[in-house]
């Protein structure tokens, strides 16, 4: 992006941990060092901390600082590690807010854990337990995601509460905001158990899921845990007054949320499935789950509160041994959060299904349209029937990229053409819009074997002309 102050020195990326979440949730991110990022637009805040109420001038929001921040017992383990402490800012308002400077008081962890790397990149520093992260001047709708330092927890430190780590963001135009994070030593180790893959799910049918969870840590939770669950090639039902779902029909995100405590060493599972249905076309389908504390999730990766819950009984939940190998920790993220999935596949799985496609463009014009290749589709040729009033332009070899593949005429003059694919690339049709033919559809069809695809009529989808003027 092209900007000053803050803007100008970040690379897109999240830390590793957000980054396995996010792709869980289907959020798009970028990965790369332990950098800055510059987060652009007019989101709303995952969450509003401190601060005094704006005026008509610029504000600074903190939209994302963890409220509960654990530091593992000193281990030689790899779960020992503190998860991601990571910082949101958003400006709002007219103006830019210029001289934006974040301090944090690290004094409470003094004996509990070590500073082992500071975020000079983004020009933060460390001097006697006070850390100040300068980040320039911030845009109006812009702000600034940074992870500013990774701590190494201390050998000996005592258990439990230590205290508070301030935040404070000032700046020369805007009210200063603040924000307390909680830090406590010791840490929940949250697990999630692992299904295994089912096989021959007919289409439209229910697949059911129960999530399940445990904390194999040293330390309870004590505030309440979120369960997001998110399905692919399939929808779910809203059935629970607990959960909220991205629509009110033929949800594909759920977020159910259970109080606390769960103590260490408990496990639990919900008391009756979550259901989802299979789609028509299903072939390979998943349903992945996260599980978090409530106090800390990725606000706006859920979903708002505004979105429409199930119309039945809440989903309850009950205790399980969670002690075996299939409740399992996420490396990446090892204390907050633990992720699931059930993977199916279907009794269609062998079934080839056409995908259709649109031509667009002007009588007269020479266009371009990828020919998508059939859902199972290996390799052969697509047959195209070319609708009324669109004739086939032959794009001979050495007049395009090699690795671009074009149709080409079929056996006869009348017949279909073929596109041969799959292909790196893509298989490309170019035509000619020769008359504006009202209504006029052409098909693709690729052949599969019937003994193993028993259903042909899908084989076939259909071909439609846009007429752009």
């Amino acid at each position: 992006m092209n900007g000053t102050g803050a803007g100008n020195r970040s690379r897109n990326l999240v830390g590793a941990g957000a980054a396995a979440l996010l792709v869980l949730l289907a959020v798009a991110v970028t990965v790369g060092e332990r950098e800055p990022v510059v987060v652009v637009g007019d989101k709303a805040p995952m969450t509003t901390v401190g601060g005094t109420a704006p005026g008509a001038g610029p504000r600074l929001t903190i939209t994302e600082a963890r409220n509960t921040y654990y530091i593992p017992r000193y281990h030689a383990t790899p779960e020992s590690e503190p998860g991601e402490y990571r910082i949101a800012l958003k400006v709002g308002g007219s103006q830019s807010v210029k001289n934006v400077k974040v301090t944090i008081d690290l004094s409470v962890l003094k004996g509990r854990a070590s500073v082992g790397w500071v975020n000079k990149p983004y020009k933060c520093t460390l001097a006697k337990w006070v850390m100040t992260c300068p980040l320039g001047t911030i845009g109006n709708g812009e702000g600034a995601v940074f992870t500013p330092f990774a701590l190494k927890p201390e050998p000996g430190a005592a258990p439990g509460r230590g205290g508070a780590m301030n935040i404070t963001v000032t700046s020369d135009n805007a009210p200063t905001v603040r924000h307390a994070t909680q830090v406590i030593v010791g840490a929940p180790l949250l697990t999630a158990r692992q299904d295994p893959e089912r096989t021959g799910v007919e289409p439209n049918s229910e697949v059911p899921l129960t999530p399940a969870f445990g904390n194999k840590g040293d330390t309870d939770v004590n505030d309440g845990i979120t369960v997001f669950v998110r399905a692919e090639e399939a929808t779910l039902r809203p059935l629970h007054s607990n959960c909220r779902y991205d629509k009110a029909v033929a949800p594909t995100k759920a977020q159910c949320d259970f109080p606390g405590p769960l103590k260490a060493g408990t496990a639990y599972e919900t008391a009756t499935p979550l259901k989802a249905v299979a789609d028509a076309t299903a072939m390979h389908g998943h349903l992945y789950y996260a599980v978090f504390r409530a106090h800390d999730t990725l606000g706006d990766t859920l979903l708002p509160a505004s979105a429409p819950r199930g119309s039945g009984a809440p989903l309850g939940l009950r205790p399980v041994d969670g002690g075996g190998s299939d409740f399992t920790w996420s490396r990446q993220w090892p204390s907050d959060m633990s992720t699931g999935e059930l993977a199916f596949d279907t009794s269609q799985i062998n079934d080839l299904q056409a995908i259709g496609f649109t031509i667009k463009g002007k009588v007269g014009q020479v266009v371009e349209a990828q020919v998508p290749y059939p859902r199972n589709f290996y390799s052969g040729d697509m047959l195209v029937t070319l609708p009324e009033g669109v004739s086939l332009v032959t794009v001979k070899p050495g007049e395009h990229p090699s690795e671009v593949v074009y149709c080409r005429p079929g056996e006869t003059a009348s017949g279909p053409v073929k596109c041969y694919g799959p292909e790196v690339g893509g298989t490309w049709l170019r035509v000619r819009i020769d008359k504006r033919v009202e209504g006029a559809k052409g098909s693709v069809h690729a052949d599969s074997d019937p003994a193993t695809d028993p259903n042909q009529e899908n084989n076939t989808a259909p071909i439609t002309v846009e007429y752009t003027g």
